[in-house]
């Protein structure tokens, strides 16, 4: 039997992990075994087994008690008061926020260095008390569409993901994308408003004063189309005369809310009174017509006469 099988066999004969690593290290530290050749009898790492029988060496049976558990987060490590008061604020701003984000964001805005192990041993030490949200600001609630994507932006550059300040600012994640790539490309110019509507846009044109206008031709005018009114409105604007559906709109929009004259009268009313029928039919759907073969034939005597 190969050594290696040998081991194999021996790990389901031990009852505790400092057994295991004693055993695995007893011919290097008993009988000088080199660690590459246990390493390959045990087909365990060389650097582990190199690790576990210098632990030994130095520390006996203790040093091979698995210390990861302890030594993660370094418990007794102690922030500055200012760190560990935003370490809690970043906590309670924003619950669902990650340890590495936390770290990444103190590096930032204090240069302090930390990992994530250590924050996250910090807020287990001081749990963070159940609570109201903060009655803060989300994205739509600020009065300057500019100071709202500074804001984006700034956080970004804390050290804030995208899904967090998505989640704080209450807008989606697509649209943090959006305002960070124009802050990259453009900078604070990309940070204004943008409007994609052309100057010369119908909405555009539709001012007040050329509704006045519009509304002063069809009072004069309340029979005329927009055509004619666009013509008459072309004498006096010239150039700067709208195009004539904006014209159109212009008077449908003073018929809904300036009551302007429609293009047509009203019907007149119907008069529920039927007319009598001058003659009393003899059956249903009887028709009456007039027979005009004779007044051709005497349109035709008359037109000869005349020409005679």
């Amino acid at each position: 039997m190969k050594l290696t099988e040998e081991f194999t066999q021996l790990r389901f004969h031990f009852t505790d992990p400092i057994q295991h690593d004693y055993e695995v290290i007893r011919p290097i530290v008993l009988f000088a075994q080199p660690v590459a050749a246990r390493s390959e009898e045990t087909d365990i790492k060389r650097t582990t087994v190199g690790e576990k029988a210098r632990r030994f060496v130095t520390g006996g049976m203790l040093g091979l008690v698995d210390r990861r558990k302890d030594q993660s987060g370094r418990k007794g490590h102690q922030y500055p008061e200012p760190v560990a008061r935003y370490i809690l604020y970043l906590k309670q701003l924003y619950p669902p926020i990650h340890f590495r984000e936390i770290a990444r964001i103190l590096g930032r805005k204090f240069g302090y260095k930390t990992n994530h192990h250590t924050v996250k041993s910090f807020l287990e030490r001081h749990p963070i008390p159940v609570q109201l949200e903060f009655p803060l600001e989300t994205f739509h609630d600020y009065e300057s569409a500019y100071e709202a994507r500074w804001t984006v932006v700034r956080m970004f550059y804390e050290g804030w993901n995208k899904k967090s300040i998505a989640g704080l600012l209450k807008l989606s994640r697509q649209h943090v994308t959006d305002i960070i790539k124009n802050f990259e490309h453009d900078g604070f110019d990309g940070l204004e408003d943008k409007r994609s509507r052309p100057v010369n846009h119908p909405h555009n044109q539709l001012t007040m004063p050329f509704l006045d206008k519009v509304a002063t031709v069809q009072e004069e005018y309340p029979r005329l189309g927009r055509f004619r009114v666009h013509g008459l409105l072309e004498r006096e604007m010239g150039d700067d005369t709208p195009s004539e559906r904006s014209v159109g709109r212009a008077m449908a929009a003073n018929r809904f809310f300036q009551n302007a004259p429609g293009p047509w009268p009203p019907p007149p009313e119907k008069n529920s009174q039927t007319k009598p029928l001058p003659y009393l039919p003899l059956y249903p759907h009887q028709y009456w017509f007039i027979d005009i073969r004779y007044l051709v034939k005497l349109a035709g005597h008359w037109i000869y006469s005349i020409c005679a």
